[in-house]
């Protein structure tokens, strides 16, 4: 079949076309995109372009002129023929939030059309006074728990997934060499476009072995020069500065700068904190400032790119360079121990990235390579000597030599320096309209030293390569769309560790691991009509362990090369309805996992990853859109999550009694509403007014595993009261945040103003292990863009 394809393919055709500008008399340097190949071509002084050797069939062609797709033209192309077509660039009929999701939509392209992903567009938010974090809250089957305010560490759950098994991605690339520096909690808005939270089977080109969720975050582009300034500040003594341009050097050389700098002392106040009375020895729990958890963080990125060589479709060098350092407050799953001098130092000084894309074989065959090399440094610094601290922030003596109580660090210090070098290879072969074969195959190679109790002289090394080959197929007049993948993942490492789970023993264990995993996946997607769809996807995933669950952290983690990839079988079915002023979609999906990671204690002061947990269940996503009247915007959806524990090797679980728990520490129950109004035609204004508010809600839910007899009754477990009194349960948390936006056009600059009331009710909120968040606090964002 693949032969005789290839014999028809070789009487090609043309396409030859010209643009119509009415917004202006620009006519040159205007991209046209083919969605069929992912060829771009550039117009010429006159407004002309051409696509040579041509397959015979339907191509379908769009403009992209300042930031903006325009419609789609669709052009039958035949054998030894030159088509004509004219495109125009005019004034949309769209709202900015359809004109993104068309855009995004078409950008998947042929590969991408059969798998589920929702789709944040982060710029088109970047004047509001919120975070990334914020955005992707509110998306649906998604709730990030964070503790401790700006640039806390968090955990998010996307699909019944969480912590490890939802891999995080940038620009495709998994963010591992980038450390936490664009951590969700972390980036500001400015300094990305848009977030993609896939569920279920992932785009052939994200190659992680995740198992079932991935969240990919996309950076700016521009074709023209062009930047923003933002100034954000809030409750807190919380400071946000952001500073991007991009800058036209000439036809095909561009110099782009991405910088952001965050800073909080995250001082909030929390209840319940225990105090001691000095004098006489009583516990109270009172109410508090936090005193030492201050995050600092600076982060610059340089990019030199070239576009449209006669031997590259682009070439891009960047640089990333970053450093951060976050006060630790208490302890990581509770406040009962405060800290006052314990802190973390994290810096990237130099990563160089290299990324060549470019098209051969008549536009058929497509290569995107990317290289990168980075080197971290991860410090603590626990040197407080025979003090603690109280709630109170007073420092008192005692017989501690640190404030951890850590056993192993020498002089209260302690550095891991991460080398990694990762390659990932893109290769997209165009058989014809109907068919498309791809190959993803990413390398890592990481090393991890230490200044303590390292038994590896040349660091601990690890290994990872993930493969994957896919075809994507149309059928029946492009009604039905396929994506088959094949997956391949090999993790390699060997080294020495101590075997021993007594902190005063060792048991030195030299070994040689091999760990591998073949993945099959299958997506559908039949389009009922142009207004409605189905999906259905089905795949067995492998999660090969993470470094540092393999290697510990030198601290309270130990190491364990015992650890075996996470297995998981998982299906998913949904259906999507989409019209001018209403659209809904429902997702189910069920998941099938087995040898769960999860971090076990083995005494007071130490922790291990180990494979313990087989879980089994399934889960419901609704979200709806609805424009009422013209520029009244609703959105909202729910989840529920029915995950089960089936068996675990965990001693205190292992039991009849724990059989159908629900999964520990996650929430099951969850939802968000949104609104949105421009009062600009309302008010006949000559510039942008907007009013928005959000609403989420989280059910209750259980710190630790609880007996499914002691669940409440009723429909899913959503009504009446626990059976069992604990103060382990998280009670049901309300959160509303009310804002708005001022926008002022002057030609082609702007400055906008927006202002954010988050938890404008004083809620108590509650998060990873039952840690309270802020209550009431607000955010202001000051924005210039040229």
């Amino acid at each position: 079949m693949f032969f005789s394809l290839f014999a028809v393919a070789q009487n090609s055709g043309s396409l030859q076309g010209n643009i119509v500008n009415s917004l202006n008399d620009q006519l040159e340097n205007i991209e046209i995109h083919m969605v069929e190949s992912s060829a771009v071509a550039l117009t010429n002084k006159k407004g002309a372009f051409i696509f040579q050797n041509l397959a015979p069939g339907s191509y379908n062609v769009y403009a992209v002129y300042d930031g903006f797709q325009f419609p789609v033209e669709t052009v039958e192309v035949e054998a030894g023929e030159m088509q004509q077509v004219t495109l125009y660039i005019g004034t949309l009929n769209y709202t900015l939030e359809e004109v993104k999701l068309r855009t995004l939509s078409l950008s998947e392209k042929l590969k991408n059309s059969a798998i589920k992903a929702d789709i944040i567009p982060v710029e088109a938010n970047t004047r509001r006074a919120n975070s990334v974090e914020d955005l992707v809250d509110k998306s649906p089957g998604v709730k990030i728990r964070n503790v401790g305010g700006l640039g806390s560490p968090s955990n998010i759950i996307v699909g019944g997934f969480s912590g490890n098994a939802v891999k995080f991605l940038y620009d495709d690339i998994p963010i591992d060499y980038l450390g936490s520096n664009y951590g969700l909690t972390k980036v500001p808005t400015n300094a990305i476009s848009r977030v993609e939270v896939y569920k279920g089977v992932l785009p052939t080109k994200i190659g992680v072995d995740a198992l079932g969720s991935a969240i990919n975050i996309v950076p700016k582009t521009s074709k023209k020069t062009n930047g923003t300034v933002s100034y954000e500040t809030g409750s807190y003594n919380t400071h946000i500065a952001t500073a991007n341009a991009n800058i036209k050097l000439n036809k095909h050389l561009f110099f782009g700068v991405n910088s952001f700098y965050n800073y909080s002392k995250n001082n909030y106040k929390v209840d319940n904190l225990p105090y001691k009375n000095q004098n006489t020895g009583q516990v109270t729990y009172i109410r508090e400032r936090l005193f030492h958890n201050k995050f600092n963080q600076h982060s610059l990125e340089f990019s030199v790119q070239a576009r449209e060589l006669s031997w590259a479709e682009s070439i891009e060098f960047k640089v990333n360079s970053y450093g951060l350092k976050k006060d630790i407050q208490n302890d990581p799953f509770s406040r009962t121990r405060p800290f006052g001098e314990v802190y973390r130092k994290e810096h990237g000084d130099f990563i160089p990235s290299l990324k060549y894309k470019n098209h051969f074989l008549d536009n058929k065959l497509s290569l995107n390579q990317f290289l990168v090399y980075s080197q971290i440094d991860f410090e603590i610094f626990d040197k407080g000597k025979n003090v603690y601290y109280d709630w109170k922030g007073m420092a008192h003596t005692t017989n501690s030599g640190s404030e951890m109580g850590n056993l192993l660090l020498d002089n209260g210090y302690l550095q891991n320096n991460f080398q990694q070098f990762t390659s990932r290879t893109n290769l997209n072969y165009l058989i014809n309209n109907y068919f498309q074969i791809e190959n993803n195959t990413v390398f890592s190679h990481y090393n991890r030293k230490s200044n303590v109790g390292d038994l590896n002289d040349n660091g601990t090394i690890y290994d990872k390569l993930i493969t994957n080959f896919a075809l994507n197929a149309q059928f029946f007049n492009q009604k039905l769309e396929t994506n088959t993948q094949f997956k391949y993942l090999l993790g390699n490492f060997a080294g020495q560790y101590n075997a021993s789970d007594n902190p005063l023993e060792e048991n030195i264990v030299d070994k040689e691991v091999r760990n591998t995993g073949l993945s099959f996946s299958q997506a559908l997607k039949y389009n009922i009509n142009e207004k409605s769809y189905v999906r259905i996807s089905y795949e067995n995933t492998f999660r090969l362990p993470e470094q540092q669950e393999l290697f510990g952290d030198n601290n309270f983690i130990i190491a364990n090369y015992e650890l075996t990839p996470e297995e998981s079988k998982n299906i998913n079915l949904g259906y999507t309805f989409a019209a001018t002023h209403f659209g809904f979609e429902i997702n189910t999906y069920y998941r099938d996992t087995k040898n769960l990671i999860r971090l076990k204690d083995l005494n007071q002061y130490q922790a291990t990853f180990l494979n313990l947990d087989n879980v089994k269940g399934f889960g419901v996503e609704l979200q709806a859109n609805y424009e009422p009247v013209e520029h009244l915007r609703l959105s909202g959806n729910l989840t529920w999550n029915d995950f089960r524990l089936q068996s675990s090797k965990d001693k205190s679980l292992n039991n009849q009694h724990f059989e159908d728990a629900r999964i520990a520490n996650m929430p099951f129950y969850y939802g968000n509403i949104s609104a949105s109004y421009n009062f600009m035609e309302l008010l006949k204004l000559s510039t942008d007014l907007s009013f928005f508010w959000d609403y989420s809600y989280v059910h209750q839910y259980y710190l630790d595993y609880i007996e499914k007899q002691f669940e409440p009754d009723g429909f899913l477990g959503l009504f009446g009261t626990s059976k069992i009194n604990t103060s382990r349960i998280i009670p049901n948390q309300h959160t509303h945040n009310i804002g708005f936006i001022y926008v002022r056009d002057f030609s082609k600059q702007s400055v906008a103003f927006s202002a954010e009331l988050k938890n404008a009710f004083n809620e108590d909120i509650y998060n990873e292990f039952k840690m309270q968040s802020p209550g009431r606090h607000f955010r202001m964002k000051i924005t210039y863009s040229f």
